[in-house]
């Protein structure tokens, strides 16, 4: 069999036995948003955001950039088509955390940040949070796939994706929990302990946002609290 082939059967398999599960909390007792973060074994929570999210014009701006993305983790895994470029991390072209690069060096806006205003702009007075790691617009090609893996050991609601567009047939799928409900314009908190694959059977290609950092607990806080009360009934 094929690298390819096998690849696609592996993703056709993953996605048979899990695409149709449902998230269940794992506790209720969940009173602070650190709990619901830490403790509530939630795989995914759509967030209610309480300002506008400009991802129209986000878009376009990653569109505009789409011939300086490169590939992601192609060295470490046969993922097909899945590409990456960093407004925030050590360059736009490191897409790793540092560790993968053995350095301490600090991560900060990147040179690609004056080609993109409104996304820069927004994480920088809009979003709330306090610092950032990496802020990654990521792209997915038509037709390609990102294959089984898991992102963190740690089962703990954490990186934020922000869906900038979702084509038809294009699906977030994870392990024992089923698709993720990423829809274009909306974000999602993720813990990336379990294993997930992204599927694009389309012709489109898919662009998203991935942010980790440390979020402000004034804004934060009441953002989860909200989300988990109207998606869990929390």
């Amino acid at each position: 069999m094929s690298q390819s082939v096998e690849s696609v059967y592996n993703l056709a398999n993953f996605y048979i036995r899990h695409a149709a599960g449902q998230p269940t909390p794992q506790a209720t007792d969940l009173g602070t948003a650190h709990d619901i973060q830490t403790r509530s074994g939630l795989p995914w929570l759509p967030l209610q955001l309480p300002f506008p999210l400009p991802y129209e014009a986000m878009l376009t701006e990653a569109q505009n950039l789409r011939e300086h993305f490169i590939p992601h983790r192609s060295n470490k895994e046969a993922h097909r088509n899945w590409y990456s470029l960093c407004l925030h991390g050590l360059s736009s072209v490191h897409t790793g955390p540092r560790e993968r690069y053995n350095t301490d060096l600090p991560y900060d806006w990147t040179d690609i940040c004056k080609f993109c205003p409104v996304t820069q702009g927004f994480f920088r007075n809009v979003f709330g949070y306090q610092s950032y790691a990496r802020v990654r617009f990521m792209l997915l090609e038509g037709g390609g796939y990102i294959l089984p893996h898991r992102d963190s050991t740690v089962d703990e609601l954490t990186a934020i994706n922000i869906a900038l567009n979702t084509p038809a047939d294009c699906d977030f799928v994870m392990e024992d929990a089923g698709t993720v409900p990423l829809t274009t314009g909306k974000a999602v908190m993720l813990s990336l302990s379990r294993q997930h694959i992204v599927w694009n059977r389309s012709t489109e290609d898919r662009y998203h946002i991935i942010v980790h950092g440390q979020r402000d607990p004034i804004v934060w806080d009441d953002i989860i609290l909200d989300s988990a009360k109207a998606h869990y009934g929390l």
